[in-house]
């Protein structure tokens, strides 16, 4: 007989799982033999454990199937289907004595029978039906039971079994733990970000997203969320050498070749593809509140942190993701509205916090605009910068007109060169009630030729950023009150070249 075991703890990796299984087992005083089931198809068959209580040793332990056991281990299917053929027979001896019954009540045939009899026949015979019925259906409940009994064995019977060979000093019932590494398991976190007013923090809750697919449901079990991987790579960085060398450029023997290499180089970025989502519709006029889970309990470890789960949870297989709330917190944040007409004409509630004020792993994030859902955009603390710049959602409040001027082109004819003079006119105006602080964007082209000369005649009190060609306008817009900024600018290059202007993404 297999020592079936029971899920009782999970401690889930960004990628993969431990689990902890608990068990009985009956052990004679000397060697055993024991067969203990549990392990998942998806589990690491090399990496897992076995605990006894230190009076008894192992002699040998290795992972097999059952159809390598042949007939040394008693099969629960096997009792189980005894136990459905006992019921078909249960179940086709009421329906013949329904028939039998039914045939009875029939006096048509039987002139030896006395009214008298016949009366009390009938009488007891609604009853008698009565009473098969009702035990026809108790058993074939019975049956429905042990047929999802008997497909739960046969899924048993085809994981991995453990055979253990135990060296015991006493016998008796003991207490063991199978631990082995889970692969078809992962979490991921999320985070909810909650605005309220510009004078109030961001209000956000990290979210953990545990999803589990290897095959059966971990039921009332403790579990603890780690932000590491144990299957990271245990190898020490090894530091390359630096060589020098003169650099020849490449010979280019034909156009082909060179648009060619140049297509070569050419990356495609990659569209971030955001599932809709809806916002829960309230239907009673009473005081709602978010509904409220108990935050997890951070500790540090020596590699990697780690989120206990408060109670025991449920984990259900297949699903897709159990979520738990790790973490709450509030976070200080300078709001502004962020508008680059020359790229969108919308503007851009934005949200500047401190990295080290989120000290949390990149991850989705869920904005809402107090109860309204604004969309998702990605968190990532982890880059190089001081200051976290998140989108909360397109911001009405602005209304933007961005005009670009016919260009004036003439030539210079003592420098032999041609010059343009470019305009641009922004028009800002608060449609709101309130002031609004903002940052309006624009930008002068950069050269890369020394030939090439840009030069700047009005920005209307804008900073400058001459090595990005970036223009910013930092301003409190009041209500109603419409503000224009007028960029002006001249470009000279040779007059016997052509000027090529491209868009590059910093």
């Amino acid at each position: 007989m297999l020592n079936k075991t029971k899920v009782s703890e999970v401690q889930v990796y960004r990628r993969g799982a431990t689990v902890k299984r608990n068990g009985m087992a009956e052990l004679a005083a000397g060697r055993n033999i024991l067969y203990i089931s549990g392990m998942s198809e998806s589990a690491d068959r090399e990496n897992f454990k076995l605990k006894f209580p230190e009076k008894i040793r192992a002699v040998n332990l290795q992972v097999v199937s059952l159809e390598d056991l042949g007939d040394n281990v008693e099969m629960e299917s096997e009792q189980i289907r005894s136990e459905i053929d006992d019921i078909d027979y249960q179940i086709e001896t009421c329906e013949l004595m329904l028939e039998l019954r039914k045939k009875n009540s029939d006096f048509s045939g039987r002139a030896n029978i006395s009214t008298e009899e016949q009366e009390k026949l009938m009488e007891a015979l609604p009853g008698q039906l009565m009473q098969l019925h009702r035990e026809k259906d108790k058993l074939e409940d019975k049956k429905e039971e042990l047929e999802k009994k008997l497909e739960k064995a046969l899924k048993e019977e085809d994981r991995p079994v453990i055979l253990a060979e135990l060296q015991a000093e006493e016998g008796g019932s003991f207490p063991f733990i199978l631990q082995y590494q889970e692969t078809a398991s992962l979490w991921k976190p999320k985070y909810e970000v909650q605005y309220t007013d510009d004078r109030s923090p961001l209000e956000v809750r990290m979210k953990a997203q545990i999803i589990q697919n290897s095959g059966e449901d971990w039921e009332q079990v403790k579990v603890t969320l780690y932000t590491g991987n144990p299957s990271a790579s245990n190898d020490l960085p090894v530091m390359p050498s630096i060589q020098l060398s003169l650099y020849e450029p490449p010979k280019v023997r034909g156009m082909a070749k060179a648009a060619g290499r140049m297509e070569s180089r050419m990356v495609e970025d990659e569209d971030c593809m955001v599932e809709e989502e809806c916002a829960p519709m309230l239907g009673a006029a009473m005081n709602m509140a978010d509904l409220k889970m108990d935050t997890a309990e951070l500790s540090e470890e020596e590699t990697m942190k780690a989120f206990v789960l408060p109670n025991l949870r449920d984990i259900i297989d297949g699903t897709d993701g159990n979520m738990a709330v790790l973490q709450s917190f509030s976070v200080n944040a300078d709001y502004y509205v962020l508008a680059i007409p020359s790229v969108d004409s919308h503007s851009f509630l934005t949200a500047e916090i401190r990295v080290a004020d989120w000290p949390l792993p990149p991850a989705t994030a869920s904005i809402y605009l107090r109860d309204a859902f604004a969309g998702e955009v990605y968190v990532d603390p982890t880059r190089d910068t001081e200051i976290l710049k998140l989108s909360l959602g397109q911001d009405e409040r602005l209304t933007i007109i961005r005009t670009e001027k016919p260009r004036q082109t003439q030539d210079v004819f003592l420098k032999n060169v041609r010059r343009e003079v470019r305009a641009v006119s922004i028009k800002v105006l608060n449609t709101s009630s309130e002031a609004v602080k903002a940052v309006i964007k624009d930008q002068l082209p950069v050269s890369t030729d020394k030939a090439i000369e840009v030069e700047p005649s009005q920005l209307t009190d804008g900073a400058l950023n001459a090595e990005t060609g970036e223009v910013r306008w930092d301003l409190t817009a009041e209500s109603q009150c419409p503000v224009t900024f007028d960029i002006e600018y001249k470009v000279s290059w040779p007059k016997d070249k052509r000027l090529n202007e491209r868009k590059k993404y910093i």
